[in-house]
């Protein structure tokens, strides 16, 4: 019996977030910069005893079921990804998240990509990763409705530290490092921990940054937002690691103008103490509301930080940059259903 899985790296966005969603990206070009780091979304497909299609969630402890042609259950990415590959009969598919869901390091699309990837290699089809970023983005905002930008596919699909450009003539990939010690010498300066979901809040809080943009004057904030991209590249590139930090608190300030949801109380105050402490700067992972938050501090601060952070009800996470997306392999098993 033949055995397929895949994994997808989550990302940390850390300027531009906001400029990848229409109707901006298409009117004035998104820009965003983002990593991918050690938290995946793993996935696992082996044929299914019964001809049945069944997906099983570890993490959420649900199971979606279809028999007849239609699902049961409520698990609708990973129907929607089965829906879209008709090659798909008879198999079970598993899957968990390293991270709880609605945590702003881009689980849902990791999900989805981490998913087509696994068929690809099963079914014997392939996909570039534009491609499988871009199915991945049309399934869940196209076929499901689910409001956002693309950063999150196009991160799990590609993997490292890239730029991402977005415009409605399509999107260009533009890895920013060549020297791996600048990316160990941030990573080192980085904490991040959780505060919380925001998953209830996702929809409300993009809906209003767009409706802010359209009836609004949050223009001029994404376009400041968007500029952040070009000047952290720049201090990465010349490892200027404090000067980042000092910047990501700048961005952040901006961010939070393009919605009062972005940053709830908690965040707030969380946020404030790790300022207080020594913090250069930080901001929420995501399109903000809770989930992730990562804080840039001084090295010889770190453990004060994650002390403090702790105490303020943040449960901090241990983490590595990586610099591959998506993968899928199989493997031969003796185990019978």
């Amino acid at each position: 019996m033949r055995i397929y899985k895949a994994k997808a790296p989550m990302r940390i966005g850390f300027f531009g977030g906001g400029t990848d969603v229409s109707p901006y990206a298409e009117e004035h070009g998104g820009k965003v910069l983002n990593c991918t780091i050690d938290k995946y979304v793993r996935c696992m497909l082996r044929p299914s005893n019964d001809g049945a299609l069944t997906i099983r969630s570890l993490d959420l402890e649900e199971v979606s079921r279809n028999t007849t042609g239609h699902w049961d259950g409520t698990l609708s990415l990973p129907q929607a990804v089965l829906d879209a590959v008709p090659e798909a009969k008879g198999v079970e598919v598993t899957m968990f998240s390293d991270v709880p869901p609605g945590s702003g390091l881009g689980s849902s699309s990791a999900l989805v990509v981490s998913m087509l990837k696994l068929m690809g290699e099963a079914y014997n089809f392939r996909m570039t990763p534009h491609e499988l970023a871009e199915t991945a983005f049309r399934i869940e905002r196209k076929d499901l409705g689910i409001p956002g930008g693309r950063q999150d596919q196009y991160a799990a699909a590609f993997g490292g530290m890239s730029v991402y450009h977005f415009s409605k003539s399509g999107v260009i990939v533009e890895p920013v490092l060549s020297d791996p010690d600048a990316l160990l010498e941030l990573e080192s300066c980085l904490l991040i921990g959780y505060i919380g979901s925001r998953k209830m809040l996702t929809h409300q809080l993009v809906n209003d940054q767009v409706d802010r943009l359209k009836h609004g004057n949050t223009l001029r904030y994404h376009d400041e937002t968007k500029a952040f991209v070009e000047e952290s590249v720049k201090l990465l590139r010349n490892k200027k690691i404090a000067d980042f930090g000092r910047l990501l608190h700048d961005a952040w300030e901006v961010k939070k103008a393009f919605s009062p949801l972005i940053a709830p109380p908690i965040v707030d105050e969380v946020y404030a103490k790790a300022r207080r402490n020594g913090a250069w700067g930080g901001k929420i992972t995501g399109a903000g509301g809770g989930g992730f938050m990562v804080i840039a501090c001084p090295f010889e601060k770190r453990l004060e930080m994650e002390r403090v952070l702790t105490e303020a009800g943040m449960a901090v996470r241990n983490f590595s940059f990586t610099t591959q997306g998506v993968h899928a392999w199989s493997y031969e098993s003796e185990d019978e259903l």
